[in-house]
């Protein structure tokens, strides 16, 4: 590592004699002095190292309820919305969430399906689903639907 020295002579702008000199740091870029004065290579903590590909698992077989996760499920009173997931080690189209409304009682009043945006949703990638149902005490996604 070069450090500049510069030296306690006054520098001037018209000056012509102003000392600089340059001179070869024998000291590791990233280290720790011990208390006994010996220096510690810190080189290897310091470096920053490529972050591993982490290979994607995906779920297989023929469970579509295991290949699509509903998350961020919401009702507001009229309307019932969320994000699904495609978990699946394939492209799935016409991606339905199908939801249950219950009573304060907690007795089923109605149940239906709401269409996800986009319908078709290859491996990784999330869809939305947005849409007016039965006024209830409580609304419930049970399972997501779709073809492969």
């Amino acid at each position: 590592m070069l450090i500049s020295q510069i030296s306690a002579n006054p520098l001037l702008a018209d000056s012509t004699n102003t000392k600089i000199q340059i001179s070869q740091i024998d000291e590791p870029f990233c280290y720790m002095k011990t208390p006994d004065g010996k220096t510690v290579d810190l080189g290897k903590l310091c470096e920053k190292l490529p972050t591993p590909k982490t290979a994607q698992t995906c779920v297989a077989g023929a469970n579509m309820a295991a290949k699509v996760s509903i998350a961020q499920a919401n009702y507001d009173g009229k309307i019932f919305s969320g994000k699904v997931f495609n978990q699946g080690c394939k492209t799935i189209k016409n991606v339905k969430v199908n939801y249950e409304v219950l009573d304060e009682s907690g007795n089923l009043i109605d149940n239906g399906f709401i269409d996800t945006l986009p319908a078709t949703l290859a491996p990784g990638e999330s869809a939305a689903f947005r849409g007016a149902v039965v006024a209830g005490t409580k609304v419930q996604a049970t399972h997501a639907d779709a073809q492969e």
